[in-house]
């Protein structure tokens, strides 16, 4: 038994150092010998997964840039003189622009085509994928430029993409997007933690740049059980444990983003002037294990 388990302790510790994600965790358990230490592989700590990720943007054009366009911006509507061009690298913006480190604070970004073809609905898809099972530790940041979606959808698959569930949805208006009471995270209660809910706080126009970031609040169902400021994990870990259905809430293998209706300035559709509606998304944020 004490050479089975040295032999374990040793292939545990190769494989710690060789793949640079496991802790060395052990265990006194009984055997017929006595009470002996078992070593095993903990789980992986949790780190960054934006540079990791794959990212797939849905349907085919909507990337802007092919053919080159001017855009406008929200703030000043009628100074259209940005232009997306795919075939220059200085203006063009494509999907790798949401998981980049930005340098010497310049902002890179990745960006639709205009509406256009309005009343055409302007969507687009994202795609997340890691080609392994997640689970979150904190919060989802989806980092907006030129003003957040009034309407979207976060999806997550369990299984590499073959079937999607809804995570969150995002709307100016619930009732009117999705027939849906809208409701925050925050008011979640250990009853309800796993629902998935609609919410009007990260959609809605405030006419501020620095209104930029929509998350998937993690942290606030966590502090359900692990209180306002996450102290007693060890409650987290024990009802991850034993409540059905929860642990599973935060697993995924694939995350996906359902852009439905831009960003619109807090107006209707103003159609003498689309170039000013489009999504641009400039970071993700996803920490897990």
């Amino acid at each position: 038994m004490r050479a089975h388990v040295g032999l374990l302790y040793l292939l545990v510790h190769v494989l710690a150092n060789a793949r640079g994600q496991y802790d060395l965790c052990k265990s006194l358990v009984s055997t017929d010998e006595g009470a002996v230490w078992e070593h095993y592989a903990c789980q992986p700590k949790a780190q960054a997964m934006k540079e990791y990720m794959r990212i797939l943007v849905e349907p085919p054009g909507v990337t802007c840039g092919n053919p080159p366009e001017r855009f406008c911006t929200l703030e000043n509507p009628y100074l259209c003189s940005d232009e997306c061009d795919a075939s220059n690298p200085d203006l063009a913006h494509p999907p790798q622009l949401m998981q980049d480190r930005e340098r010497s604070g310049l902002i890179t970004y990745w960006q639709t085509v205009t509406w256009r073809r309005y009343p055409e609905p302007l969507q687009a898809n994202i795609t997340l994928s890691w080609n392994k099972t997640l689970e979150l530790t904190d919060d989802i940041q989806i980092t907006f430029e030129y003003g957040r979606p009034t309407v979207m959808v976060l999806e997550k698959s369990l299984n590499f993409g073959r079937t999607w569930q809804p995570y969150q949805y995002y709307a100016d208006d619930c009732w009117d997007a999705f027939n849906i009471a809208p409701r925050r995270a925050r008011d979640l209660t250990a009853a309800n933690v796993t629902h998935v809910i609609c919410t009007e706080q990260y959609s809605r126009w405030v006419g501020s740049k620095n209104e930029k970031v929509v998350r998937f609040e993690v942290r606030s169902r966590f502090a359900i059980f692990a209180g306002p400021r996450l102290l007693n994990m060890e409650g987290l870990y024990t009802r991850m444990e034993s409540m059905k259905g929860l642990r599973d809430f935060f697993t995924f293998t694939n995350l996906r983003l359902r852009l439905l209706r831009p960003a619109l300035g807090g107006t209707y559709v103003q159609r003498e002037n689309l170039m000013k509606y489009f999504y641009a998304i400039s970071n993700v944020e996803v920490l897990a294990r």
